[in-house]
């Protein structure tokens, strides 16, 4: 129910049948509700046997400092959280209409790993270089994750942390391209700007000689 109360009312009070009943459709769409809940409860008023037990929980959760009343029927959560932050994982496109479809078999190096992924959510979804954190839709963000020594094409480089960082879609075209210099491991070159890399884990130092040394493009 807390959890319910957090994503449809957050900080707003509600009333105790408000949250009663938008608990009772969560219950029936994850397939808990039985026949039996349908059943009259013979409680107070008109419940049914399953929003007979929903309400005594809502009297669970008063008790134990969830949930407070300022006055008479107007409830809030003692200490809402903000709701969970997910990834937007639909690729986006810019086409009107898809192309026709071929069946084919390949070879790949799969790239979003569960590795990648909780990188991800260590940085917010924010690009390490500057900050930005796309939100195509509402609580929503795309990021993108760039291992420094590359997987294929005979690099071997290494599906973890300390081969990986979280980048935007522009600065990671740009470690693709060799554009950017590794300074230290907290800090880079892009052309004659130097820029401070937001570090919540450590690249190996390997890592780093292997993009300064192999695919970074020296203009010079």
């Amino acid at each position: 129910m807390v959890e319910v109360a957090n994503q449809q009312f957050g900080t707003k009070t509600f009333r105790r049948r408000q949250l009663m009943d938008a608990t009772e459709q969560v219950v029936r769409q994850r397939g808990l509700w039985t026949q039996e809940d349908d059943e009259l409860s013979g409680s107070v008023g008109t419940k049914s046997r399953g929003l007979a037990q929903i309400d005594f929980r809502f009297f669970d959760l008063k008790r134990s400092g969830k949930l407070v009343s300022d006055h008479r029927d107007h409830w809030r959560l003692a200490s809402p959280k903000p709701p969970p932050i997910t990834e937007f994982v639909q690729p986006p496109s810019d086409i009107a209409a898809p192309p026709d479809r071929i069946e084919t078999h390949v070879q790949r190096i799969v790239r979003d790993t569960n590795a990648a992924k909780s990188l991800k959510a260590l940085y917010d979804y924010k690009c390490q270089v500057c900050g930005l954190r796309i939100e195509p839709a509402s609580g929503s963000f795309y990021i993108e994750v760039h291992h420094v020594r590359p997987l294929g094409g005979g690099h071997k480089g290494l599906d973890t942390h300390l081969n990986m960082l979280v980048l935007c879609p522009n600065h990671h075209a740009m470690f693709d391209f060799g554009i950017p210099r590794f300074i230290t491991g907290e800090s880079i070159m892009i052309g004659e700007t130097s820029h401070n890399l937001t570090c919540k884990h450590n690249l190996a130092p390997d890592v780093i000689a292997y993009h300064n040394e192999q695919i970074h493009r020296r203009t010079a």
